[in-house]
C-alpha cells in the first residue's frame, strides 16, 4: 500500500532512471541529483500529477505567469520550461 501526504497526493515519482521530490524540489537521474530551476520544476509537477491527462495552457499559466508576470510572455516561458524538462 503506498502511504499517501496528508494531501492525499504522492510526494515522490520515479520513471525509468528518473526520481523526483516534489518535497524537497530534487530531480535525479540515476541517482545523481540534476539542477532544474523553479518554473521547469512547477510544470514538471503539474505533469507528475496529472498522468496521462491532458495539461491545458490555462492550467500552466498561473505557475509560469505569476501574478506579478501577467501573460505577455508566456508563450516564449512555456516553450524554455518544457525545454529544460527535456533532460540528457
Amino acid at each position: 500500500m503506498l502511504d499517501l501526504p496528508q494531501n492525499g497526493k504522492p510526494d515522490w515519482f520515479g520513471f525509468g532512471v528518473f526520481e523526483v521530490d516534489l518535497r524537497s524540489g530534487e530531480v535525479r537521474k540515476s541517482g545523481r541529483r540534476i539542477k532544474l530551476q523553479d518554473q521547469p520544476f512547477k510544470v514538471l509537477q503539474i505533469l507528475l500529477e496529472q498522468p496521462g491527462d491532458l495539461v491545458t495552457r490555462e492550467e500552466l499559466a498561473v505557475p509560469l505567469s505569476g501574478p506579478e508576470r501577467g501573460f505577455g510572455d508566456f508563450d516564449h516561458r512555456s516553450e524554455c520550461c518544457i525545454g529544460k524538462l527535456r533532460l540528457p
